[in-house]
């Protein structure tokens, strides 16, 4: 089975938690988040302890701490706001690099990161063509950016703004649609293939967001710098 496809039903949500626990780690705080969480660790930890990586949008992330648990040492993590008692990266370990970055236009060096991963991110607000124009110019060639984020096949509408996202204004649950002309497309222009092809097969609406009322679930998908 791949790894880019979209999240079908609650039974994968429970089949990621329970393979994080296998691996001696813990599940994403919000459990539904384990399965897109379980899918950049897997990625992640078949590559040398020494990768540089960066957590974009790290507030409330456990990417990084499992990485550490995992052995990874050179790990590094931006956001727009660093809440101490919030972030859990600052809660279980302080020897993260950890910065207040606007993730559209850091201050990291060219070609530095092996790996980036933007768990639940895009979606606040963040302008696609900066975000792939600025992954392409910090990641190494041949490294990779996993991404996942909200999504249904078909558009729903959000009108409901929330404090997560620094435009103050609504998160967008991206299409089918969305996904293939807007993201991927973006993506490729800016020197970055998908390492397989999106499984868009779907079944349940695995999440419910109390502050829109709204049901989606999450997709993600990898792309390697070419």
């Amino acid at each position: 089975m791949g790894y880019n496809s979209v999240l079908k039903n609650s039974f994968e949500v429970s089949q990621a938690m329970e393979c994080l626990n296998s691996l001696g780690l813990f599940p994403h705080h919000d459990r539904v988040k384990s399965w897109d969480t379980l899918k950049m660790i897997d990625i992640i930890k078949q590559a040398d302890i020494s990768a540089v990586i960066l957590d974009v949008g790290c507030n409330g992330s456990p990417i990084l701490p499992l990485l550490r648990r995992l052995g990874f040492m050179n790990l590094y993590g931006c956001d727009l706001h660093l809440k101490e008692g919030i972030n859990t990266a600052i809660e279980l370990n302080n020897t993260f690099d950890i910065s207040i970055q606007d993730l559209e236009k850091t201050e990291f060096q060219n070609n530095t990161f092996d790996f980036v991963t933007s768990l639940s991110v895009i979606e606040h607000g963040i302008s696609i063509q900066n975000y792939f124009k600025e992954m392409n110019r910090i990641i190494k060639r041949g490294g990779l950016l996993l991404t996942s984020t909200d999504y249904w096949p078909d558009k729903i509408v959000n009108l409901v703004s929330t404090d997560v996202n620094p435009k103050n204004s609504p998160d967008n649950i991206f299409s089918r649609r969305e996904i293939e002309e807007d993201v991927i497309s973006v993506a490729e222009r800016n020197n970055f293939l998908l390492t397989e092809p999106i499984d868009f097969t779907y079944g349940e609406r695995v999440i419910h967001w109390n502050d829109t009322c709204l049901d989606y679930t999450f997709i993600f998908f990898a792309l390697r710098k070419t």
